[in-house]
């Protein structure tokens, strides 16, 4: 089982929803974990950490290579086989904390965020609600009108993920359905206060 790191919801903790935290590349469970005491407290949250290990503090979900013209590439068998290992994951702490299997949200940043995407296409009736910040949606990923909701932003200066690379797949999605909402800050491959603040309303808003 993954590491990971919880703040229990307010009062009892069972059948509360959960807010799955997901970190980027050459991060750690800490991270996004700074977020929990901005986040609602009538939620668990949990930070999960990656398994594989680039150094002390550093972790990745599935390995990232540069090919001969200078991009980015990943195996795609690798990182399907994260996002089966994060739902076991989610399955094995919906168990173990007796958390609410019908409101399951997740928090993804970078390689966080492309996972939250798939995770949530593929597994749609494991997950209410994602929010995906400086991430893309990954081309082998088969899409269709989603059966969750989503918080979706981007920095136009992101020199990691490209703003074109996000616009790809998550704008044509936004436009068509009311469930994707998408954002575009003035930011680079970070997460500024202004888009915080949009997703701390989005998440009152959305917290049905």
């Amino acid at each position: 089982m993954l590491e990971y790191k919880i703040r229990p919801a307010e009062g009892d903790v069972k059948h509360k929803p959960t807010l799955f935290l997901i970190h980027g590349y050459g991060s750690n469970a800490e991270d996004l974990f700074s977020f929990a005491p901005h986040l609602p407290s009538t939620h668990t949250i949990i930070s999960l950490q990656a398994p594989l290990s680039l150094g002390y503090g550093s972790y990745a979900w599935y390995p990232l290579g540069v090919d001969a013209s200078g991009e980015v590439t990943t195996n795609v068998d690798d990182a399907w086989s994260v996002v089966d290992l994060l739902i076991e994951n989610i399955n094995f702490l919906i168990e173990k904390y007796v958390l609410n299997p019908q409101d399951i949200s997740l928090l993804g940043f970078s390689q966080g965020a492309i996972l939250s995407w798939a995770l949530a296409f593929k597994y749609p009736e494991k997950v209410r609600r994602i929010i995906a910040l400086s991430g893309l949606i990954h081309d082998s990923i088969p899409l269709g009108k989603p059966e969750f909701i989503a918080y979706a932003a981007h920095g136009i200066d992101d020199s990691v993920i490209q703003i074109e690379r996000a616009r790809k797949h998550i704008l044509p999605l936004s436009q068509k359905y009311p469930e994707i909402e998408y954002y575009e800050f003035n930011d680079g491959h970070t997460v500024s206060q202004e888009n915080f603040t949009a997703l701390m309303q989005w998440i009152s808003k959305t917290n049905l």
